[in-house]
């Protein structure tokens, strides 16, 4: 496995910039500061220890983020499940990427440091189905499941005249409310799509754009892409190199995601109470 560096200034600027501190504590379970044994309790918890044939039924994720990552010569994605924060753990999930995909990270998400992240060391498809393969496990210690592959290929093209497009895919294996196609491009880059959000810049500088789509139904594939307009010479990744090499720049947007999807299913969850209708817009 491969290990990943993560930011965590940039994770308070964006958090603070996007839905503020209140949010960004919301979903922070655990920090840097926390003392003595609390926070060794923290970095020995693991993953994978509980078999998730012993769960009756698989708890659908109220949220997905799919992002397409750009790195110097390659690009990755990683796939982000989000439980409601009513759901008591443990809980058994099933998330899915494309079938053969190799997977470079896979873990439970803390929203604080990668050392408290519970890793699944060893991840073992449970099964493949439509062109998928489904990774099922049980989280023990938070409510959030990452997923990190490879990407073969390029999902980015030539419109020409200066533009350029990003292709991106997502296929959840459970009906899912929230789901998130997002990507980076280069600095400066120009999109003019309204219907394409702004999230933020990553570590590495790049600009983070999203699509939303709401109540997909399981199995139902969502295709979308963001085109943009980049600096001269920006436009396309350098050739050549190892292919792994821009993974070690971890896909840093995740933990602003966190954020963003927290703030959505808390406002989603006071607006179901106060109205008893299902997760209004």
């Amino acid at each position: 496995m491969l290990s990943r560096f993560q930011p965590f200034a940039y994770l308070l600027v964006l958090c603070t910039a996007m839905i503020g501190t209140l949010l960004f504590t919301a979903v922070t379970h655990a920090s840097e500061d926390a003392p003595g044994a609390e926070a060794a309790a923290i970095m020995e918890k693991t993953a994978g220890n509980l078999d998730p044939s012993d769960f009756d039924e698989v708890v659908a994720f109220e949220a997905i983020n799919y992002y397409v990552a750009r790195h110097f010569n390659a690009y990755s994605a990683s796939v982000t499940g989000f439980l409601n924060m009513t759901v008591e753990l443990p809980a058994k999930v099933e998330l899915a990427i494309p079938a053969g995909a190799e997977v470079m990270w896979m873990s439970e998400v803390s929203g604080g440091p990668i050392a408290n992240d519970p890793e699944f060391e060893d991840p073992q498809v449970s099964r493949t189905e439509n062109g998928l393969d489904i990774y099922t496990v049980v989280l023990e210690h938070f409510p959030i499941l990452q997923i990190e592959y490879a990407i073969d290929g390029n999902p980015n093209v030539s419109l020409g005249g200066g533009e350029y497009s990003i292709s991106m895919e997502y296929t959840p294996v459970t009906d899912t409310p929230f789901l998130r196609l997002m990507t980076n491009v280069p600095a400066e880059s120009i999109v003019t799509d309204p219907s394409v959000e702004f999230m933020g810049e990553d570590a590495s500088g790049y600009l983070v754009f999203f699509r939303m789509y709401s109540e997909v139904i399981a199995f139902q594939s969502v295709q979308g892409e963001i085109t943009y307009s980049p600096p001269a010479g920006t436009g396309m990744i350098a050739e050549g190199g190892n292919l792994f090499g821009g993974l070690w720049i971890t896909i840093v947007v995740v933990a602003g995601g966190i954020a963003l999807v927290a703030g959505y299913l808390v406002l989603m969850a006071r607006r179901r109470r106060l109205s008893h209708e299902e997760w209004l817009h």
